[in-house]
Order: C-alpha cells, then sequence, then structure tokens
C-alpha cells in the first residue's frame, strides 16, 4: 500500500473502508529485490507491503478515519466472456488457489450466470475487456502456479448494468434467446447479450427496466 496521507505505524489499527471492518497492521514488510524487512513506520509516498490481508483489492482505502472515501478506480465494461475449464482434476488444489488469487488482483473478473427459478442456479464465467486478458490468466496460472486451464469461449459479446425502480427484491427481467442474467463479480444485477439485436428486443419485453454501460450507485 501506499501512505497517502499522516503517519504510518506498525500494528496500528486501521479500517478497511471497503468492507467496513478494523484490521490490524502488524505485519508490515519493506522489498528489496528479494530482501524483505520489517516496517516500524512511514510517511507519505512510502510504499509499504502487507502480509496475509487477502481480502484487501486494488484501490481499497485503509484510513483511521472510516468516514474517508476517494472516488473508485474506473473500470471498462467487459466484451469477452469465456468458461474456464480445470483439464487436470487431480491439480485442483494449485488450480483453486491460482485462479483465486489472479481474479483477487484483477487480471479477469469473475461474473455469474444465472438460471433455472428465480435465478437460484449459478455458474461462473470470466469476463475481460479484450482476449488478451484471457492470455494473461493463462500464463500466468502455469508460470506462477503451475496449473493449467482451458477456457471455452461464449457467444456473449455486450454487458448491460440493469435496475427497476421499485421493484421488489426479488424481481428479475425477463430474457430470451441470446441474452443471459448474471452478477457481476460485486454481485450487482448485469444482463449479457449477443449483440445489439436481443439487447433493444429485451427492452421492448421489459418495459421500465434501464440498462446502462456502468453499473448504477445505491443498488
Amino acid at each position: 500500500l501506499r501512505v497517502v496521507s499522516g503517519r504510518f505505524e506498525r500494528e496500528m489499527t486501521v479500517t478497511h473502508v471497503q468492507g467496513d471492518r478494523k484490521i490490524k497492521l502488524n505485519n508490515a514488510q519493506r522489498l528489496f529485490g528479494r530482501d524483505r524487512e520489517t516496517v516500524e513506520d512511514g510517511v507519505a509516498g512510502d510504499v509499504v507491503g502487507l502480509v496475509g490481508h487477502d481480502a484487501l483489492g486494488i484501490g481499497d482505502t485503509l484510513s483511521t478515519d472510516r468516514t474517508i472515501r476517494f472516488d473508485e478506480m474506473p473500470s471498462f465494461v467487459p466484451e469477452c466472456f469465456s468458461i474456464i475449464h480445470n483439464p487436470t482434476p487431480g491439480n485442483s488444489k494449485k488450480y483453486n488457489l491460482g485462479l483465486k488469487q489472479l481474479l483477487q488482483e484483477g487480471v479477469v473478473r469473475e461474473y455469474q450466470l444465472l438460471s433455472g427459478p428465480d435465478g437460484a442456479s449459478r455458474r461462473p464465467i470470466l469476463a475481460a475487456v479484450g482476449p488478451l486478458q484471457f492470455e494473461v490468466l493463462q500464463h500466468r496460472l502455469q508460470g506462477e502456479y503451475g496449473a493449467e486451464c482451458r477456457l471455452e469461449p461464449t457467444r456473449w459479446k455486450i454487458a448491460r448494468w440493469w435496475r427497476k425502480e421499485g421493484a421488489p427484491e426479488d424481481f428479475l427481467p425477463e430474457v430470451f434467446t441470446d441474452a443471459s442474467l448474471a452478477l457481476d463479480h460485486e454481485g450487482r444485477g448485469v444482463v449479457l447479450f449477443s449483440d445489439e439485436w436481443p439487447m433493444r428486443y429485451f427492452g421492448q419485453r421489459n418495459p421500465g427496466v434501464e440498462l446502462a454501460t456502468v453499473p448504477f450507485t445505491g443498488r
């Protein structure tokens, strides 16, 4: 993490703003190549490495004042979607660990395809801005974790976040051929389309449902 203001002290307690929980920074280190040294304190501009805090994501904020919030880092709308498979089940431990950590880094995003009554059935699907992100995922999964993966491209090319003002909590819009409901990596409702035509048809069959190229706030 980078110290933006104030002073960092080892073993201080701060609030993880995005997770709304307190954490103790008792394992802070500074890296020099392969060497590490314990960091006792730091000032604005210093970069400190934290060990054992998997819940922290890129762009998250740690502060002694829980009311401090920075603007979220911008993200691009995904246009490529693939289903990931583990071709070597005997290597599941390395595969699952590597995939989990690469998803936490944001190499790609994991969405959940919804199906069945009330969207009760969920199937993971990977989302990326371009196919190069999938190549990076495969390369790093193999090189850093010794795990292979196979990616199955899907027909989805367009993602739109949706909402309907005043709708009950369990409301889901109606979808048809070449469209599917999903949840993004933060659990927000998304509709995936194969092209522009099913997106227009979706709008005709779901009056009152808004679509947007960025997530809605407050939903």
